[in-house]
């Protein structure tokens, strides 16, 4: 097998493992915290029959909308599937990290959240447009925090990839020695939360809509479009989790395509991302949703902790260069 279609086959299988988990995920995360709460819980394959009934349903877009509130949803979609490519399950792909790195990554993520935005206010409900610009105002404070956390990363692991990143943390042990490793990840996670819309900063189980964000921004879709804008947000959820769980436990990428391999790599990944869940669950089971101008204290201080990690690592690598 050559290179070029060893790639392609690991790219296929990224792509499809993550269409394919990350309802499972959403659900699981969910069945969790109903058992946690006293509750039965949702099935396991609840993701699976809700996007069954909205891709049966039909869409309705109000004739006041533009060729925006339409695609919108096509865009979040291939820009959140195309992040992912970026972060490794459980195997490494170095063919799309050649393309960008966390900037791109970011940013990719940055794009849905942009059209999503805009696709909200088409409609002219109050609702979408309140929820729109409580987004963008989250948004504003997310996206640094993320891409200053990463690139503490980057600088620790002298690469932009994140696939060589994780790999630097196994080889060079820049773990829990390491101040800067730790505020970063530390940073990283709170604003990772954030960007999920999970507890504190968002609830996306409640209908209520004067507390809505996410939710509030998918109000007006319905059928077809409301299932990809759905899907989407599963599969950031993902990928959000998967890059926090790599990066806080980097073992178990596998290289080697074996049977042995793939299923402890797959067993590994499997155990990560049931930790970063349950941890996400105990959260949102004791810690309540935040008023939103208090939502801001907390990214600004997450902002903080990822400035004084960029600190130390600077200082840490100027010691080091000194002869």
């Amino acid at each position: 097998m050559n290179i070029e279609t060893k790639n392609i086959i690991l790219i296929l299988s990224q792509i499809i493992g993550l269409l394919l988990l990350s309802p499972m995920v959403n659900s699981v995360i969910k069945k969790m915290k109903g058992l946690l709460q006293g509750r039965k819980g949702i099935p396991l394959f609840q993701g699976y029959y809700d996007l069954t009934k909205y891709f049966h349903k039909e869409t309705v877009i109000s004739d006041q909308t533009s060729w925006i509130f339409s695609t919108t949803p096509l865009i979040v979609f291939s820009s959140t599937l195309t992040a992912g490519l970026f972060v490794p399950m459980f195997f490494e792909i170095e063919s799309i990290g050649m393309f960008g790195g966390v900037i791109l990554f970011v940013y990719l993520l940055s794009l849905g959240r942009f059209f999503m935005s805009l696709a909200a206010m088409e409609p002219g409900s109050g609702f979408c447009g309140m929820a729109s610009s409580r987004e963008m105002m989250l948004s504003v404070l997310i996206e640094p925090v993320m891409l200053l956390s990463l690139i503490v990363l980057c600088l620790l692991s002298n690469s932009t990839q994140i696939p060589t990143i994780i790999t630097s943390l196994v080889k060079h042990d820049l773990t829990f020695p390491s101040i800067s490793y730790v505020l970063a990840i530390f940073a990283l996670f709170i604003i990772s939360i954030a960007e999920i819309g999970r507890i504190p900063f968002d609830n996306q189980e409640t209908h209520y809509e004067l507390t809505m964000i996410h939710e509030g921004m998918l109000l007006e879709y319905s059928g077809k479009l409301l299932g990809l804008m759905v899907w989407a947000n599963w599969l950031k959820q993902l990928i959000i989790i998967s890059l926090i769980c790599n990066l806080i436990f980097p073992w178990g990428i596998i290289n080697k395509f074996t049977l042995i391999s793939i299923s402890t790599g797959l067993a590994f990944y499997i155990l990560k991302i049931l930790i970063i869940s349950i941890i996400i669950t105990l959260g949102e089971t004791v810690i309540a949703k935040v008023r939103l101008f208090r939502v801001k204290d907390i990214l600004v201080t997450s902002f903080a902790i990822s400035v004084l990690a960029l600190i130390l690592v600077i200082q840490e690598l100027g010691r080091v260069s000194m002869p």
